[in-house]
Order: C-alpha cells, then structure tokens, then sequence
C-alpha cells in the first residue's frame, strides 16, 4: 500500500461541495479543511504509485479544484 497527501487549491465558492465528493471517493481516508496556500488536505491510502496517478488525475477533474500537489510517503 502508498500512503499520499494531496493538497488542493480550490475555488472558494465550491469548497465545502469539493470537500463533501472527496469525503466519498474511494480510497480517500481523510479530508480537512486548511488555511494557507491549500485549501483542502486529503490522505490517500491506494494499492500502488500507479493509482496514485489515476485518483490524483480524478481529483483534478473534480468541480471547484484548481490544482493539486501530491506529497508520497517515503
């Protein structure tokens, strides 16, 4: 298993909606709410790097994120 965080930088307006589609994702564990260059953290627990690719490009897709930034667990 690939343990990541992805941060997102979301539309202001769409936040809480984005927050309540990431909360029922699959393999989503977590979802918080942050303050800063982010607005959103999300913990990720996924069988391989190679899903981490494909749940990362899902997320950019979603409505009201403007991008991301993966962070793997060494």
């Amino acid at each position: 298993m690939v343990n990541a965080a992805i941060l997102i930088k979301a539309v202001p307006t769409k936040q809480d909606e984005l927050i309540s589609k990431l909360k029922v994702t699959e393999h989503v564990k977590k979802v918080y709410p942050c303050y800063g260059r982010f607005d959103v953290v999300v913990f990720v627990d996924v069988p391989d790097v190679n899903a981490i690719k494909l749940l990362s490009l899902k997320i950019n897709s979603m409505d009201g994120v403007r991008s991301t930034e993966t962070l793997l667990e060494a």
